[in-house]
């Protein structure tokens, strides 16, 4: 038969409860009434498959049986989606009374016996799927899954062997997935024995079962489990061991010794527990769970009135944390349950009941303390009702809520929350990216209502003595007696008076949106002040802008958190000391490794906005600098090289959480001083006669030109009469040297140059020799930079038939700040003259790194000092003695000691002549 089938819908013939519609061309050539004697072939191809309104996969399918030469059959299926066959001795009609004779040893009370005598079957099947998931869900909508799958076995009844193996990537049932399962099954005439391991068990997005294997062997009734799961970091592990023995109306479960572990918790399930679910009948006798003074121990009571039997759950001190992680990761809880749970009449129309205590409760890590519970649920009618309340120091509170879980109509929630007194950093962890702290006591009047998908919380609440700190300025204010009306999705601030810590006083207005304290968003949030602290910053809140400013401000707030604007306009006040630092990030350490990263914990240690993935904070301010702040631009950290400044300008500053900072406008310095302060022993003070810093976006780029100069008072110049001839002059002139220093360039790494001035009316002045070596300094950057060294630190120009400091002592070490010049000669200094006595054998090196505190008195400097010999052993082997001297460090100075020496010691092995392969090792104090 060829036949063209233009439309059919098997819900009209009765064959399916959907609408299922198929067309395609059909060739049939086969013999046979039924499936056991089909032979032959029934193809379907061109064809298309509809379900309701969705097209499905389908394209052909081909049936084929035939009869091998030694009598067997062969039956197989071929499609787009699945390829099956059956190989052997078979009845397809008596298939599923063939696995009954099986099941029926294994489960005699569950499965009856075939009633009529079934033939004998030896056979071996094996099925492999492709796309096939989408057929699943037409037998059942809650399946899905089994693509790619392969499932294949044997059955022999003559010799009672059946085996069963089958790989599915993915299986869902109900919206369970369980990934990658791997089943192998072995039954002979008496036990069935299966493992069954699966990659992942996935019962919601917050409770996973990776890991998890099962063994089971079956015979009579009797089922041995070996359990053995975990759910990530929640259940570290868990291991159940139990017979279940399988009545004709229920199970009867005994528990073997069998273990959980819970956040590195490990439970006990002490042994020869017993639970016995039957038709209208339940019993549990001793099943203890234990973990130290926690126990969970669950039980049967019959009721005196009903005579109804109940199930109990006594709980003691029970780790909240540990087991909520389950249910939920939002709000975090902790605190030590104690109570009772009952489940009444679980075969009728049940409900529980749960009386109890929670010690030392807390939400969200704010500590609230003894909390009382009293609550139940109505299996029927879907209500849940519950009491809480707390008196504690800092909470004192009554809840008295209800829930309807099968309420359609959407008011299925109805709380009243009266608290005396409750500390508002509750809201902490939902306002944390905006304000880092939160605290103050209020007393409140607020309903809950709305559905489970969307909450409304409505009242007033009055807070008696808050504070709250700006995330990004770091400035804590104060507020006393202010009423916060909630609405529905909103939080009216009204007006409120703020102070700060220093009794300033401003103001704060406008509205705050949100869906029961999620995805907030300001309206014209509004802070505005005549003169407060505005800016509060240390360099770990912010590392390339912080200070303290106090002026006039006008903040406000827009927009939603994920899309946030905070713009500050603001300017110093001209009565009171402000103080803004801006790093340059520079520093004379240039010999960094850059194949070593230092991580912690898995991420590179930098300076980040802390806010979660979802907020994006855009912070851009307008400051009109005057001379009543004070600006500090670091250019070296450790040399402690600072351009110290007071001027005017215009300033803006934009920065984000997902953006770089950015600073736009000019600073025209108008007094100030440019601080050479070398190693925390030698402070040398550049005046500065003028100069301006230019930003255009990136602030380590932004245009300097700085004049500064440091006045050597009777500096001895006659040897400047000496250069370049042997001989020695007894003739001695002092005079003052000014030392002009013109900065360049870009603020990361400016340019210097130096040049000295003699007094207008001095003789030196207008001696030609002298002018002349002045002038020849300036045209040997090299030898200009060696005079300013030693004139800054001996106050003496060099001559050169010094022995210490002759033969081309040059600065090797590229430097951009002053302090670099310095400690680069120095260093160069003392490694030519040791390598020169020791022929090259022995170097020093010298490493001085001061931790320079701006924030805090002189004194407050700390340095380390790392220094010692190099000792070239051959070419190829290098040794480095030497040691660490912390000074003033605040570890050091708790044993009493004001310095601590501790050896280093290095060998290095080139591999190769030029040295780019090397061993090194070493010992670091």
């Amino acid at each position: 038969l060829d036949a063209d089938l233009q439309h059919i819908n098997l819900k009209n013939l009765h064959f399916s409860n959907d609408n299922i519609e198929l067309k395609g061309l059909f060739s049939l050539n086969f013999t046979g009434n039924n499936i056991d004697n089909f032979l032959g072939t029934a193809r379907v191809y061109n064809a298309s498959l509809k379900h309701d309104t969705t097209m499905l996969s389908f394209d052909s399918l081909t049936l084929a049986s035939f009869l091998t030469p030694d009598g067997s059959k062969s039956l197989t299926l071929q499609s787009n989606q699945v390829d099956a066959e059956i190989n052997g001795k078979f009845s397809i009609m008596q298939l599923p009374d063939a696995f009954k004779i099986f099941l029926n040893r294994y489960y005699p009370a569950y499965i009856q016996a075939p009633r009529y005598a079934v033939i004998n079957q030896d056979f071996t099947f094996a099925i492999k799927t492709r796309d096939v998931s989408e057929y699943i869900r037409l037998i059942d909508k809650r399946l899905g899954g089994l693509n790619n799958s392969s499932i294949n076995g044997s059955l022999n009844l003559a010799n009672s062997d059946l085996k069963i193996n089958a790989v599915i990537p993915e299986f869902v049932f109900d919206d369970k997935r369980f990934e990658n399962i791997d089943l192998k099954g072995n039954g002979n005439r008496d036990t069935l024995r299966t493992d069954v391991a699966v990659d992942d068990v996935i019962i919601s997005d917050s409770l996973h079962f990776p890991g998890t294997k099962l063994q089971l062997t079956a015979n009579n009734d009797v089922s041995v489990i070996h359990l053995k799961t975990s759910a990530g970091k929640t259940l570290n592990d868990a291991e159940l061991n139990a017979s279940i023995q399988t009545l004709s109306d229920g199970i009867k479960v005994h528990f073997y010794p069998s273990s959980f572990i819970v956040n590195d918790k490990k439970w006990q399930l002490e042994k020869d527990g017993q639970l016995t679910v039957r038709r209208r009948f339940i019993d549990a006798s001793e099943i203890k769970f234990v973990h130290e003074d926690q126990q969970i121990i669950i039980s049967t009571e019959l009721d005196d009135v009903t005579d109804e039997t109940h199930i109990v759950a006594k709980l003691q001190n029970l780790n909240i944390e540990d087991f909520a992680a389950f249910a939920f990761s939002r709000p975090s809880v902790k605190g030590l349950l104690t109570g009772t749970a009952t489940v009444r009449d679980p075969f009728g129309k049940f409900g529980i009941e749960f009386k109890g205590t929670a010690d030392s409760f807390s939400l969200e890590n704010k500590y609230i303390g003894k909390t009382n519970i009293d609550a139940s649920a109505n299996t029927v009618t879907g209500a849940v009702k519950f009491k809480v309340d707390a008196n504690e120091k800092d909470y004192v509170f009554n809840i008295d809520g209800a829930y309807n879980y099968k309420d359609s109509v959407g008011n299925q929630v109805d709380i009243n929350i009266y608290a005396g007194r409750i500390n508002i950093n509750l809201l902490q962890p939902y306002l944390g990216s905006i304000f880092s702290e939160m605290d103050g006591f209020a007393q409140s009047n607020l309903k809950i209502t709305g559905s489970a998908v969307h909450k409304y919380i409505t009242g007033d609440v009055t807070v008696e003595d808050g504070s709250l700190k700006i995330a990004y300025t770091q400035c804590k204010y104060l507020f006393k007696n202010e009423t916060i009306a909630f609405r529905k999705d909103e939080i009216d601030l009204g007006s409120m008076k703020l102070r700060d810590t220093l009794n300033n006083e401003g103001s704060v207005s406008g509205k705050m949106y949100h869906r029961f304290f999620q995805d907030f968003s300001f309206d014209n949030v509004r802070f505005e002040t005549a003169k407060m602290l505005v800016l509060n910053t240390t360099k770990k809140d912010n590392s390339q802008f912080y200070g303290n400013v106090k002026g006039s401000a006008l903040m406000t707030l827009n927009g939603p958190v994920t899309n946030l604007i905070m713009n500050i306009e603001g300017e110093p006040s001209i009565f009171d000391s402000s103080h803004i630092y801006l790093p340059t990030g520079s520093t004379k350490e240039s010999n960094t490794v850059d194949y070593i990263e230092f991580i912690q914990f898995g991420s590179l240690m930098a300076d980040s906005i802390k806010a979660n993935e979802s907020t994006n904070i855009v912070v851009n301010m307008n400051l009109t600098a005057n001379p009543g702040c004070k600006i500090d631009v670091i250019l070296d950290e450790e040399t402690g090289d600072i351009i110290k400044g007071q001027g005017s300008g215009l300033l803006n500053i934009r920065v984000g959480n997902k953006e770089p900072l950015s600073i736009r406008g000019r600073y025209d310095i108008t007094e100030g001083e440019y601080t050479f302060n070398f190693q925390t022993f030698l402070k040398k003070p550049f005046t500065l006669n003028r100069g301006s810093i230019t930003w255009n976006g990136d602030p380590m780029q932004a245009q300097i030109d700085l004049l500064a100069e440091y006045l050597a008072k009777n500096v001895d110049i006659s040897s400047l009469k000496g250069f370049g001839s042997s001989s020695t002059s007894s003739f001695s002139q002092k005079e003052d040297v000014t030392i002009i220093s013109h900065l360049t360039g870009v603020l990361q790494k400016p340019l210097i140059a130096f040049e000295f001035r003699l007094p207008e009316r001095s003789d030196a002045s207008r001696d030609y020799v002298i002018q002349k070596k002045l002038e020849d300094f300036k045209n040997d950057q090299n030898e200009m930079n060696k005079q300013v060294a030693s004139l800054l630190l001996f106050n003496s120009f060099i001559a050169p038939d010094k022995n210490f400091l002759s033969q081309g002592n040059t600065i090797t070490l590229a430097t951009s700040t002053i302090g670099g010049v310095i400690s680069g000669w120095l260093t160069n200094v003392f490694n030519k003259q040791l390598s020169k006595a020791t022929n090259g054998v022995i170097s020093t090196y010298i490493d001085i790194n001061p931790t320079v505190n701006l924030q805090q008195s002189a004194t407050q400097l700390q340095a380390n000092v790392r220094a010692g010999l190099q000792i070239l052993l051959s070419s190829r082997l290098i040794i480095l003695l030497g040691g660490n001297l912390d000074y003033n460090n605040s570890v050091i100075a708790q044993v009493q000691r004001k310095g601590l020496l501790t050896p280093d010691i290095s060998l290095e092995w080139l591999l190769n002549k030029d040295g780019t392969v090397r061993v090194v090792g070493f010992n670091r104090s």
